[in-house]
């Protein structure tokens, strides 16, 4: 039967559904994992100059991280050193900055996390403010596993996609699943960057850097 005109079609609910990622006036684009409500929450705390917004395009420059820094080091870190700019030598510049002060003061920085952030690889920002999170706090983020993700994935597709009003969940999942790309920093050139479920599963395991 045809949907009257004033309700949604399957197909168009489940847009709608994927994009409804707004939290507390954050905004995680469609087909980018969000932020968990502890970690916006605690980013939120900390008074920075600039909300929150998008968390891949707020973070690549490294200034926001460098404000998050600056609460937990205020006599180190001088804001006044770092550039809110979008140039190449900009975010070159304040993620050096960032590098060189986690390596002196023994804070766990991974350079993958880094370099995904910056070049604005899929899921790597937020999984840089999680570890942020865990680091800063000494609190842990309840993850789900990469195993249960895919076999979630791999259920959602031995039906067919035909899945009710649960079909959304399979479609996010699936759409999270994004192959890793290849990146550069300064003049070397890193490993993939794995996927947000991969990065969480690493970190948790303890493989901070």
């Amino acid at each position: 039967m045809a949907s009257t005109s004033g309700s949604l079609s399957p197909s168009r609910t489940l847009r709608a559904k994927q994009q409804d990622t707004t939290t507390f006036g954050y905004e995680s684009p469609p087909d980018m994992p969000a932020l968990t409500r502890d970690v916006f929450k605690w980013v939120q705390g900390l008074d920075l100059s600039h909300s929150l917004k998008n968390v891949r395009r707020d973070t690549q420059n490294g200034f926001i991280v460098a404000e998050v820094f600056s609460r937990y080091f205020p006599t180190d870190i001088q804001m006044h050193s770092f550039d809110n700019g979008v140039s190449t030598n900009c975010k070159k510049d304040n993620w050096g900055q960032l590098v060189r002060f986690a390596e002196r003061r023994g804070v766990s920085l991974p350079a993958d996390l880094v370099v995904g952030t910056r070049q604005g690889v899929h899921g790597a920002a937020v999984a840089l403010l999680e570890h942020l999170y865990e680091v800063f706090t000494g609190k842990k983020i309840k993850r789900v596993s990469a195993a249960a993700i895919a076999a979630e994935a791999s259920g959602a597709a031995g039906l067919g996609g035909s899945r009710g009003d649960a079909g959304g969940d399979g479609s996010l999942i699936a759409s999270s699943l994004k192959a890793g790309v290849a990146v550069e920093f300064g003049d070397a050139v890193t490993r993939g960057v794995e996927d947000a479920a991969v990065l969480r599963q690493r970190l948790a395991a303890g493989g901070g850097k």
